[in-house]
């Protein structure tokens, strides 16, 4: 079989299973490509030699990448504006919270980041933040 992703005189790589493996950049290239061309997925996956679930992958990969390009194109021009997109949520203590230093507070944010606040100062600093991001609503 041959393959149309290859550049001329290149040697392709295969993994384990036998698979071709492209590069990201020549993936974009392939993708751009294939916007351009007008043709069926499946009519340019045969084009370049490769299975149609390999090219509706690759396709489905950089809608997801660009949906969050966009998302944090957003988030950071929020930002910039001094909106918040957070919310308030239920705070919960639990028996199997993991283990925060003595005279610690440890607060959570959607996404998995968390402040920890070990002092009074950080605590006053902690408080205006938090403060102003509820004024913000």
């Amino acid at each position: 079989m041959t393959f149309a992703v290859e550049e001329v005189g290149q040697i392709l790589s295969r993994d384990a299973r036998g698979r071709v493996l492209v590069s990201r950049e020549r993936r974009e290239a392939l993708l751009e490509e294939y916007d351009r061309s007008g043709m069926s997925g499946v009519k340019f996956a045969q084009y370049l030699g490769i299975k149609y679930s390999t090219l509706a992958h690759w396709l489905q990969s950089r809608r997801r990448r660009r949906g969050r390009e966009k998302l944090l194109l957003e988030a950071r021009a929020d930002a910039a504006v001094g909106k918040s997109t957070g919310g308030w949520i239920e705070a919960v203590v639990e028996g199997s919270a993991p283990r925060v230093p003595a005279g610690s507070l440890r607060i959570y944010f959607a996404g998995g980041a968390y402040a920890q606040i070990n002092s009074a100062g950080e605590a006053a600093l902690a408080a205006e933040l938090l403060g102003r991001l509820g004024a913000e609503r």
